[in-house]
């Protein structure tokens, strides 16, 4: 049996067609049953649907809104019905995905590999930027899911994920500083550092750790690129403020050290996964999501994470695997 009601679907004929007539030999049904169904919905919604004239039928405001909302019960409807197929068959469409540079290399290339081991016939774009970047394509509908740091609250967003990493220095691994355990900031005054700019969110958490540590950084070196900074870091002895999700892959390879800070007042912003609130995940979003929680699970070096990862309004709260 069908959703929508077969009445529903005869007064979007006579909408278009301006007749009963007309809209009955299209129905291939009598007059008289048309007409039936037509005063059956007027006596339903206390309201006349159509004005009949001489010549046809011509909607009441009161009309035009039924027709808009059958209009819209429709198209919702035929994405059922499309998402329905999709789960029956291997999963294929279309998502967008926003993330930080930081991460992106080795998230989207284990991306490819989960959907070439599923068989998944998607295609992916994916937008590399800062968070408020991100976010307003998230809320413009232009991004199904984004991972990025210090997500502003709004009632547009839904947080699927969020980790708090450890904040800390990151220097080469041939570095003076290479072999401590953790560091203050006032300790990194006599070595050359590079900042963030103002659209990455660590610049606001530097600047303020700084101001209150009262430590002034006589050269410095300004970009809004994490892999300009890891470059630095890695070959100019600079000494950068970079949370363990940011170095990734360079953790991993051992190409970089990262030392936490003892500055209590230094905390790292949240990582979080974020999906459009009020929009109906397709399954590939969906797939897409549970895989990214993953993701942030299984970022390199979690065991030294302060954070643990939980899914905001769920029913699990589970950590880091080791």
């Amino acid at each position: 049996m069908p959703i929508i009601a077969p009445s529903a679907s005869w007064l979007l004929v006579v909408a278009e067609t301006g007749s009963i007539r007309r809209a009955a030999t299209r129905l291939n049904l009598s007059p008289s049953a048309v007409n039936r169904q037509i005063l059956n919905l007027e006596a339903e919604y206390g309201a006349a649907l159509f004005e009949r004239l001489p010549r046809g039928m011509r909607l009441t405001p009161a009309g035009q809104m039924v027709v808009a909302e059958v209009q819209r019960w429709q198209h919702d409807h035929a994405q059922l019905v499309q998402h329905i197929g999709q789960l029956r068959s291997m999963v294929r469409g279309h998502a967008s995905l926003g993330l930080m540079e930081s991460f992106s290399r080795t998230v989207v290339s284990r991306l490819m590999s989960h959907m070439r081991e599923r068989q998944s016939l998607v295609s992916l774009e994916v937008l590399m930027g800062g968070t408020a970047e991100i976010v307003d394509r998230l809320v413009a509908g232009k991004l199904d899911l984004a991972i990025c740091y210090a997500v502003p609250k709004m009632p547009e967003i839904r947080v699927l994920a969020s980790i708090q990493p450890s904040s800390g220095i990151v220097v080469a691994r041939d570095h003076p500083l290479a072999g401590r355990k953790s560091i203050r900031l006032a300790e990194c005054a006599n070595y050359s550092f590079v900042f963030p700019d103002s659209s990455l969110t660590s610049r606001r958490i530097l600047e303020t750790a700084l101001e209150r540590a009262k430590v002034h950084f006589a050269g410095v070196v300004t970009t809004n690129s994490v892999e300009v900074m890891k470059m630095l870091v890695r070959e100019h002895r600079q000494i950068a403020l970079l949370s363990l999700p940011d170095i990734g892959a360079d953790f991993a390879d051992r190409d970089l050290v990262h030392i936490p800070l003892a500055d209590r007042q230094v905390r790292g912003s949240h990582l979080s996964l974020i999906a459009p609130r009020h929009a109906k995940p397709s399954p590939v979003a969906a797939m897409l999501a549970e895989f990214l929680r993953e993701e942030l699970q299984g970022l390199p070096a979690r065991r030294a994470w302060t954070g643990s990862l939980r899914e905001v309004g769920g029913t699990k709260a589970g950590r880091g695997r080791s």
